[in-house]
């Protein structure tokens, strides 16, 4: 998720798929540009945020 009006360079809240201990799990984690996967992430939420409005 992005904040409304979205500012280049802030963190992303996405889906991740988490294992910890031998269980799996889905989470929420924040994302900053740092990661790779972030353009991804920026450019699909950006598409989306159309379809909800």
């Amino acid at each position: 998720m992005r904040p409304r009006g979205g500012t280049e360079g802030c963190s992303l809240t996405v889906p991740m798929r988490a294992e910890t201990n031998g269980i799996i799990g889905d989470a929420l984690i924040a994302i900053g540009p740092d990661r790779p996967d972030y353009e991804e992430w920026d450019f699909w939420i950006s598409k989306h945020e159309e379809d909800d409005e």
